[in-house]
Formats: C-alpha cells, sequence, structure tokens
C-alpha cells in the first residue's frame, strides 16, 4: 500500500502547498523526516505568509531581513492577535545627550541605525549588538540595503554602494535626491519633482528619467511593481513598469487634507494619513476616517494593525478587523513608557522568539520585547553573522570610507 511518505519529494510539496499554515505545523510535528522537508523548504512559509497576511508580511521581511526564515514570520504574524496577554519585557536600550525629534532612522534588513553625535551608530536587532560600523554623517536621514547594495540618503544627495565580483562595474554612484526606495534589482528616487530609476543589475549605475510629476512629492513607495507617489496636495500617482499610470485623488475631505502631515504606505490600496488628531485608514477592506482620536505622536502601520503612540506615553494597537464603521475606535494597551516619556518614532522587527517594538522619544530609546516563543530566543553571546549581514556590513564599511572622503 502507497502511503503518502513514498511519494516523490516533489508531489509530496504540492500537497503541502494546498494545505494551509496550522495544518503545516501540525504536519511538522508528524516525524522527523516531515520535519525536516518542511523546514528546509521555507517557500511552503513564504506562500502561507503572504496569502494569510499579504501585506504584513512583506513588511516583516523587510525589517526583519533573511535572519529570519519565513517559518518564524509565519509563526510570529499569527501570534500578533494575542499581544496584549503576551509577557513582555521594557528597557531603555539607548540614551542621547542631545534633544532630537527624530534619534532613530527605519529598520532595515534587520539593521537599526541610530543618530548619534559621531554620526550613526548601528545595531543588529537579532542580537541586539552595536555593528562595528559608524557611519560619519549627522544630517543622515535614510539607510537601506537589499541583495545588491546598501544606500544611505544625507543631506546633500543619495550614495549607493554596490555589491560586486566583477571589476568592471561600477561598485558606487551618487545622485542628488530627496528621497529614495530600494526595488529587488532598482533603485527608484526623485528630486524636486522629478522621479529617477537605477537598475542595479547594468555594469554602469546611472539614472534615468522616470517622471517629471506636476505635483510636489510627499511619500515615494514601491510594491509589487508599481511605483506610488503621495502628494501634497492629496493625489496618487501611480507608475507601472517605469510608464505612467494613473493619478487619483486621496479619499479624504478635501478641508481635511491640509490637516494630514503624515502618510505611511504600502500601495495606492493601503494607506494611513494622520496628523495629532486626524486619523485615515484604507486599505482594500478597510476605510476608516475619525477626528474624535487621542493625540497621536508617532505611528507603525503593520498592514492588519496599527501601532500608535500617544501624548501620555500609552503604545496602542489598533486592530483593523475589530473595528466598525462610524462607532468610537478600539484600541488595546499594549505598552507604556516611564513617566513623561512619550514616543516621537515607531518601529517593529520580529525576531525567533516574537516582536521587538523599537520607541524613540527625546532622548532615549526604549526597548518592548514580546517573548511569542520564549524557547526560540537567540542566545546572546552567540556572535554568527549570515552571508547576508556580512555582506551588507562589507558595504557599510565602504560607505563609512567614502562619507569621511566626502568627495561627491
Amino acid at each position: 500500500m502507497l502511503v503518502i511518505s513514498d511519494l516523490p519529494l516533489e508531489s509530496f510539496i504540492e500537497i503541502l502547498l494546498k494545505t494551509d499554515g496550522r495544518t503545516l505545523g501540525i504536519c511538522r510535528r508528524v516525524s522527523k523526516n516531515w520535519k525536516e522537508i518542511i523546514d528546509s523548504s521555507d517557500f511552503l512559509w513564504q506562500a502561507f505568509s503572504k496569502n494569510d497576511f499579504p501585506n504584513s508580511s512583506n513588511i516583516a521581511r523587510k525589517k526583519s531581513g533573511k535572519d529570519m526564515s519565513w517559518y518564524y514570520i509565519y509563526k510570529n504574524l499569527k501570534t500578533w492577535h494575542k499581544i496584549a496577554n503576551i509577557d513582555k519585557t521594557m528597557k531603555e536600550f539607548y540614551k542621547f545627550t542631545l534633544h532630537d525629534k527624530a534619534h532613530a532612522l527605519e529598520i532595515d534588513n534587520g539593521i537599526l541605525p541610530l543618530k548619534d553625535t559621531r554620526g550613526i551608530v548601528l545595531y543588529d536587532m537579532h542580537t541586539l549588538r552595536n555593528v562595528p560600523v559608524v557611519v560619519p554623517e549627522k544630517n543622515c536621514f535614510k539607510v537601506s540595503h537589499n541583495d545588491y547594495a546598501s544606500a544611505i540618503l544625507i543631506k546633500s544627495g543619495l550614495l549607493i554602494q554596490r555589491t560586486v565580483t566583477n571589476p568592471d562595474y561600477m561598485s558606487e554612484a551618487f545622485f542628488k535626491a530627496d528621497n529614495f526606495v530600494l526595488s529587488y534589482n532598482a533603485l527608484y528616487f526623485f528630486n524636486n519633482r522629478e522621479v529617477f530609476k537605477c537598475d542595479l543589475m547594468h555594469q554602469i549605475l546611472a539614472s534615468k528619467l522616470v517622471l517629471n510629476c506636476d505635483y510636489d512629492i510627499k511619500v515615494m513607495q514601491y510594491n509589487n511593481n508599481a511605483l506610488y507617489l503621495f502628494t501634497d496636495c492629496g493625489k496618487i500617482v501611480t507608475i507601472e513598469n517605469d510608464v505612467f499610470k494613473t493619478v487619483k485623488p486621496v479619499n479624504i475631505p478635501a478641508e481635511w487634507l491640509k490637516q494630514v502631515k503624515h502618510i505611511v504606505a504600502i500601495d495606492d490600496k493601503n494607506f494611513v494619513c494622520y496628523s495629532r488628531v486626524l486619523f485615515k485608514i484604507e486599505t482594500n477592506i478597510y476605510q476608516h476616517l475619525y477626528l474624535d482620536f487621542p493625540v497621536i505622536t508617532a505611528l507603525f502601520y503593520y498592514g492588519d494593525i496599527v501601532i500608535i503612540g500617544t501624548r501620555s506615553g500609552e503604545i496602542l494597537l489598533y486592530r483593523l478587523s475589530s473595528q466598525i464603521k462610524a462607532t468610537k475606535p478600539i484600541f488595546e494597551d499594549i505598552a507604556t513608557l516611564p513617566s513623561g516619556k512619550y514616543a516621537l518614532q515607531l518601529d517593529v522587527c520580529e525576531r525567533k522568539s516574537g516582536p521587538v517594538i523599537v520607541a524613540a522619544t527625546f532622548f532615549e530609546i526604549y526597548l518592548f520585547e514580546f517573548d511569542f516563543f520564549p524557547n526560540d530566543n537567540l542566545d546572546p553571546q552567540k556572535k554568527t553573522f549570515t552571508d547576508n549581514k556580512l555582506s551588507i556590513y562589507k558595504r557599510l564599511l565602504r560607505l563609512k570610507d567614502r562619507l569621511q572622503c566626502q568627495t561627491f
């Protein structure tokens, strides 16, 4: 009699792909052989993560980098629904000598950049260890990485450092830019109203004009082969395959647009607009607009949930699925900063044991570590770097040397 274990590996994988994440977790416990097959097939967990959490899984991957397998990302995202009841620890992670509203830059690929008097200091979010690279640039606004390149936005423009093995290929370039996004194998940036693309696969790192926008650009985002520009006047411009596609207005009363200070976006159908007292969220499923809201000091948009920092120091969870249109919003209180402190920036990084929420105040960085899976915690003494991290660190060292020369 033929049993499932006798099937060819390809057929076994095809069967597993037709199940779901919960079933796959059960299958993982059937036998040692099944566990080895499932654990070595990370694309299974990737498929279920993207199916069950289409937006938050992409954000989690970008934040955590390749140090996190899709198995752990899926487990964590599946557990977020009970985060308010999970044990957590709060600790002051970093203290600054200067008062600043933007001490922390965005976590990217598992690396947290912090603005210090020396420049940018970097921390590995999976081990919470200092990366032995200080980027000597105090006027730094953004640092980003992918498999091909690292890019840093400073006051004078955008410096990109690429990993290349062929000596005939350019390894670095500098562009005048106001902001940028790294996609899989391309860099998009804008300078004033002009939008450019730099192909990271070409021998020469050159920019190509994609669009001369009719409006001032506020936020740029890239997702699923499309570039989205959110403008100061409330328009969303979509560019697909480097060709201008559409312009549509943000679905918000025109008289309220001038109150919107911040936009956090995934694409033109999934974004949050907010100011201190105005909150507008739009997704494929949910559309919410509130004026009667706690005073917002910081916000992190995680696809299916929104994490909000308030003036009273609370860290609140706003779960989209629990909200009913035209009713009072429902919040879950998941953390509170020390008395007198409140978050000016919020970020999240998934780790094997659970998520870490990073809250930056005027003088400190606080970490809230949630132990979803305490037994999966990393050994704090372990000093292992993935090939991906080593590649990033090497690029950062070259960026540091380039910035010290300051010849652009």
